[in-house]
Order: structure tokens, then C-alpha cells, then sequence
């Protein structure tokens, strides 16, 4: 089965029945929009308005049984994307389910254009590094403050951004799930993962089980069951998830991607503690959870040694940003 025919023809038939105002489009990104898409994928599907007032939101839907996690937005203007290129970069790989007017086509390969354009390249590894500067300076405040976990978090945002930028530049590619396969080329790999992972088995059932328990505290907790991050349909894509990675044998990759899973859920419901705050007010079971997917405290010469990687990442996107 061509499951990305699949979805593009179920976005198509929720486009037509379950219009926005002011649309003009709609994209498919992430599998789907490159084209990759199996049994286990869902469906994200970016609608643009022409209401420059439209504020940006995000919901879970389920149509004819299937998720589609919708982001609304109001259409980029050509100025705003040549102001940010770096995080508008993921309309090259996004797939057009409808466009009546053809603004998102003329959009799409105007800013393509300038992605591949030496100004824009180099506008772009340019806020790639403004990103690793901003998390670099995180790192060093939580260091200032004593909170080493969320210094540790910090670190580990370097080093993805980094990574990220190393994708996109020497490869071409913005899939987060392509990410770990892309660094394990590099022989600076399997130093990482003993930070990240350290020497113990991954146990997806775990991991899931942590997930979904530390989901449901902070929804409880935060009273707001329509969050994004917080609802429980997430629990079931990131079950799919782990059935994906249990199928390819890629548990990195799954604990990896609910590490960050965790975090952003912790972002959804922050009410501005620090991370710190945050798990000394936890119940012990819950730090357990987090104990389980990932969260742990670095030494120095570990965060030392990501960020190391992080500079060695960077110039080989300078050497290779133009490919």
C-alpha cells in the first residue's frame, strides 16, 4: 500500500469537508510531505489563512479514524521567510494538498529559491547558530543558578541543533527520525551515546509507560486536557512510534525522540518554574518516570565533550553548506 497517496487523498477529503475560514492552503509535512510515509505514520497538515491576524494554533483531529495533528497559520509573506529562512526551511520537503489560488506554489518555489541561493544558505546556518548560541547561554545560566539537570537538558539542545544543522546542510535532510541514522556515520557518534544513553538496554515498553503516566500527571495537574502536547491521543503516536522503532530495531531512536517528547510536555505546562522547580515538587514516582526516559545530570566533561561535538558539527556545515 502507497501510504502516502493514502494520506494526501484523506487530507484532500478533509480539506473539502472541513474548510477553515479564509483558507487559501493547505501542506502535508513530515512523512507524508517527503513522501515516506508507512503504517505507523500519522498525518500533519499545515492550513494557511489570509487572515494575517490568525493566530498560530495547533489541535489533535480525528477524521474517518485516522489523526491528523493540524497547525493553522497565517500565510508567510516572502519578506517573513527571507527574515527567518532557517525556520521556514521545512516548506522544501512539504507537499501541497490544496492551493485553488496557487499562492502556496508560487510561495513554495520562491523560497526554495532563496534556501538554495548562497545569501540564503548562508542566512540560514547563520540563525542555525544564533539557536546553538541562545541554548549555549541557557546552558551557562543554569550552570550559574546550580541547576545542573536543566544545565544537562541545555547541552543536549546544543548538540541537536547542531546535529539538525549538520542534516540540513551536508545531507539535505530535516526529518527528525533520519537524524540519529545521519550521526551514526560519524565517528564522533558513539561518544555521544554514551552520554545520552549510557550502558543500559532500552526498554520501549518502559519508556511508554513513563511517557503516558507523566503525560497524565501534568494534565491532571495543570487542570487544561485540550493542551496540545498534554492530550492523550499523543500517547498513541508515540505507541506507534515505538512500533516503528521496535520493527527497524532502532531504540535509540525511540528513546531519543521521547526524551524530547518529555520535555515538551514539561513546556506545556511549566507555569514558568525551571526545570529544577519542577522535579522537586514532583511526586517520587514521577521523577522515576523521568529517571526512565532520560533525564539525567552530566558531568562537566560530558557537556564539555557535546559541546565539542557541537563546534566540530558546525564547521563541517560551514565546509558544506554549499552542496
Amino acid at each position: 500500500m502507497n501510504y502516502t497517496s493514502f494520506y494526501v487523498d484523506l487530507a484532500q477529503q478533509y480539506a473539502q469537508q472541513q474548510p477553515i475560514s479564509q483558507q487559501v492552503g493547505i501542506l502535508a509535512g513530515g512523512s507524508v510531505g517527503r513522501g515516506e510515509a508507512d503504517r505507523f505514520s500519522d498525518l500533519d497538515l499545515n492550513v494557511y489563512t489570509s487572515n494575517q491576524e490568525q493566530p498560530h494554533y495547533s489541535a489533535n483531529v480525528r477524521f474517518q479514524e485516522h489523526v491528523i495533528q493540524l497547525h493553522v497559520h497565517p500565510l508567510p509573506q516572502m519578506e517573513q521567510i527571507i527574515g527567518s529562512p532557517w525556520d521556514f526551511r521545512f516548506l522544501e520537503e512539504a507537499r501541497i494538498v490544496s492551493d485553488p489560488s496557487g499562492q502556496l506554489q508560487a510561495l513554495i518555489a520562491e523560497a526554495s529559491e532563496y534556501f538554495q541561493s548562497p545569501q540564503g544558505r548562508e542566512r540560514m546556518l547563520s540563525q542555525a547558530k544564533a539557536s546553538i548560541a541562545e541554548h549555549q547561554a541557557w546552558l551557562q545560566e543554569s550552570l550559574n543558578a546550580q541547576e545542573r539537570m536543566t544545565a544537562s537538558f541545555a547541552a543536549d539542545a546544543v548538540w541537536a541543533d547542531a546535529a539538525q544543522a549538520y542534516a540540513y546542510f551536508v545531507h539535505g535532510a530535516m526529518s527528525t527520525g533520519g537524524l540519529l541514522p545521519i550521526m551514526r556515520q560519524l565517528d564522533l557518534y558513539p561518544a555521544y551515546r554514551e552520554i545520552r544513553f549510557g550502558a543500559g538496554s532500552i526498554d520501549p515498553d518502559k519508556l511508554l509507560a513513563a511517557l503516558q503516566a507523566y503525560r497524565s500527571y501534568l494534565r491532571e495537574r495543570s487542570g487544561d486536557g485540550d493542551a496540545f502536547a498534554l492530550q492523550t491521543v499523543q500517547d498513541e503516536l508515540a505507541a506507534r512510534k515505538a512500533a516503528r522503532y521496535c520493527e527497524t530495531g532502532d531504540l535509540d531512536n525511540l528513546a531519543w525522540q521521547l526524551y524530547a517528547e518529555a520535555f515538551w510536555c514539561y513546556l506545556a505546562a511549566t507555569d514558568g518554574r525551571t526545570f529544577e522547580q519542577h522535579v522537586r515538587e514532583l511526586p517520587d514516582v514521577m521523577r522515576e518516570h523521568l529517571v526512565t526516559l532520560g533525564f539525567r545530570t552530566y558531568s562537566e566533561e560530558q557537556m564539555h565533550t557535546l559541546l565539542k561535538q557541537a563546534e566540530h558539527l558546525i564547521a563541517l556545515c560551514e565546509e558544506g553548506r554549499v552542496r
